[in-house]
């Protein structure tokens, strides 16, 4: 079943989005399914800037990066073949590269929902 971050607000500093996967398992090798959205305005539509499905290796981590600049939200949407050896973070970056910690999603604070966002 897909998780959510559900939408996080963005307080105007992050301009990055960085997503920390990480495969503790030695012999899974676990299909990825990922959306990411910009939210842009207040009764808009959420704007899909990413939809990737890609494998994460035994024992391996992979971190993507995403530019959410002048974004009022975002969200990330995704689902993993493999079991409880599969860890998905969610941190951003301002422009100087700090983090900012207020706006961390850890893999256990995510919600599952019903379906992925359709993607037009």
């Amino acid at each position: 079943m897909p998780r959510t971050s559900g939408p996080i607000q963005n307080n105007g500093l992050a301009t990055t989005l960085i997503l920390a996967i990480r495969n503790s398992s030695t012999v899974q090798l676990p299909m990825v399914q990922l959306e990411v959205f910009i939210i842009t305005g207040n009764g808009l539509p959420k704007t899909p800037i990413a939809h990737e499905l890609f494998s994460v290796h035994p024992l391996s981590n992979i971190i993507k990066t995403y530019s959410i600049a002048g974004a009022l939200g975002y969200e990330l949407q995704a689902d993993t073949t493999s079991g409880s050896d599969f860890t998905a973070n969610i941190f951003t970056m301002d422009e100087n590269g700090n983090l900012i910690d207020a706006q961390r999603v850890l893999g256990s604070e995510t919600v599952p929902t019903a379906a992925f966002t359709p993607v037009p």
